[in-house]
């Protein structure tokens, strides 16, 4: 409890969080669907998530949802392999831009 005390008040230390969830926002997803742009993208809670930094999902037009998350290779590699157990996904990779490649 020590070690929070020095990064500041839990409002403060809850702003910093919050900050840096944001700045791993992508400017819009593409959607695994369509191909087009989706850019109402919602955080998704990392709770619990070892590895994963942030997880972002969007709703495109066409009813598909895509996610896109961030951190350690082999825990994003492992969130997506999750999601696809039991259902029909269409995954794909894209960087920060929204520039994307369709990988299954």
């Amino acid at each position: 409890m020590g070690q929070a005390k020095n990064r500041g008040t839990q409002a403060e230390r809850i702003a910093q969080a919050q900050a840096k969830i944001e700045s791993t926002r992508p400017e819009k997803l593409v959607c695994n669907g369509c191909g087009g742009d989706v850019t109402t993208i919602n955080p998704v809670s990392t709770r619990g998530l070892r590895g994963i930094d942030a997880i972002w999902v969007g709703q495109c037009d066409c009813g598909q949802t895509t996610f896109a998350a961030s951190g350690e290779p082999n825990a994003v590699e492992a969130f997506f392999f999750a999601l696809s157990e039991n259902t029909e996904l269409t995954l794909g990779r894209q960087e920060k831009d929204g520039a994307g490649h369709e990988t299954a």
